[in-house]
């Protein structure tokens, strides 16, 4: 199927050729006049382009005129270009659209100008116009097209800055905080005065990563993902996200100040290893603010281990099973200081049971019973010997092993 332009005589090029540069000068001036947008000095890149766009575009019309069969392969790219300097300038492009609708009012009223001194039949001209409607639109698509991929790229862009970003809010490295500030600005995300870390594991059927609201930064790496909540005390942000992060364990870490974004998300990488070893419940969410004590009795595993050892040692001899009652029977009285019925009550046994259990527990532990120092210690490794399931003798018999 033959186009519009394809349909006029190709002498008509020759006819119109010498009016495209003073139409050219009139095109631009009107732009410039009637669009705020356009109003500014054209001596720079931007007026460039846009005077190149006005030149190039009346020529190719009248090029196809002449020759309707020649290839362009470079003509679209001057208004993909032009589509794309709209995007990185932050406008829609209702301004650059308006452009061309009045460039091509401009050139008709100049066309009909002309047919007026050339005597051009009145069929020809209304092939013309077809022609020059035709191709108006074929431009905005070009700059529709090129807006659309800068919009693309600026939007992968910026979220490449937000990982960025959130890597290096909770780095440990007290050089990535000024990369940090400066990379803020250009990531479009505000520093916050406190924030959060959020670990998330993948643990049922999703698709695809979760879309979460514009102000939390996110980095997906496979199954699994980290998260960055602002001012999270002052906002409903975990309603806004709890639907989309559906099918993945989530530990909020603790709220803190932004430089210390690195220790929620130590904290937060902490309560998650628990959680896979079930020592904390796998809620939904997992918050770190319900579980400070554990965090803070394991974020030493190793200093956990040696005041076992040390304050757990007279147990060391004992069976497991002595071992475990015995460790229980103390630990309840540790906690409540009270009698025999109180502590039968609590661990469920007979009062006798209990008064059994703490001769031997006097007789193991002595005046560290009396010492409020010691007590205390006790109380620690009795506690987080239970959350770790590890007992003396297990102990010993790993270092035999």
């Amino acid at each position: 199927m033959r186009t519009t332009a394809e349909r006029l005589p190709r002498e008509l090029a020759t006819l119109i050729r010498p009016q495209l540069a003073p139409l050219a000068e009139e095109i631009v001036h009107a732009i410039r006049a009637t669009i705020p947008e356009y109003a500014k000095p054209l001596d720079g890149c931007y007026g460039q382009a846009i005077r190149l766009g006005v030149n190039q575009a009346l020529t190719q019309f009248v090029d196809r005129i002449a020759d309707p069969d020649r290839a362009r392969p470079d003509f679209a790219e001057v208004y993909r270009q032009l589509g794309r300097l709209e995007a990185s300038e932050g406008r829609s492009l209702d301004s650059l659209q308006k452009a061309y609708r009045l460039g091509t009012r401009v050139a008709w009223r100049h066309l009909i100008r002309f047919r007026q001194r050339s005597g051009l039949p009145t069929a020809m001209m209304w092939t013309l116009g077809e022609a020059t409607l035709a191709y108006a639109d074929e431009l905005i698509a070009l700059s529709v097209e090129g807006y659309a991929d800068m919009q693309a790229r600026s939007e992968q862009g910026r979220q490449r800055r937000r990982k960025r970003l959130l890597r290096l809010l909770i780095s440990e490295e007290d050089t990535a905080r000024a990369e940090a500030a400066e990379l803020a600005t250009a990531a479009r995300w505000p520093l916050p005065e406190r924030l959060c870390v959020v670990l998330v594991d993948r643990v049922g059927p999703v698709e695809a990563e979760p879309e979460l609201p514009a102000e939390v930064l996110a980095d997906f790496q496979g199954a699994a993902g980290c998260l960055l909540v602002p001012d999270p005390d002052g906002s409903d942000w975990w309603p806004a996200c709890a639907e989309a992060l559906a099918g993945w364990r989530v530990v909020i870490g603790p709220t803190t100040v932004l430089a210390d974004a690195a220790k929620s998300h130590r904290h937060a990488q902490l309560a998650r290893d628990l959680v896979r070893r079930t020592t904390i419940a796998d809620t939904f969410p997992v918050r770190c603010a319900d579980h400070l004590s554990t965090l803070w009795l394991l974020t030493d595993e190793f200093l956990v281990e040696q005041l076992i050892r040390t304050r757990l040692a007279p147990l060391a001899p004992l069976t497991d099973k002595q071992h475990k009652r015995l460790g229980e029977t103390l630990l309840a009285w540790l906690e409540t200081r009270g009698g025999a019925p109180e502590i039968a009550a609590r661990l469920r046994v007979h009062p006798q049971t209990v008064r059994y259990r703490m001769r031997q527990v006097e007789r193991l532990f002595g005046d560290q019973l009396r010492c409020p120092d010691a007590r205390f210690e006790l109380e620690v490794a009795l506690r987080a010997a239970s959350l770790t399931e590890s007992t003396a003798p297990e102990q010993e018999a790993q270092q035999a092993g």
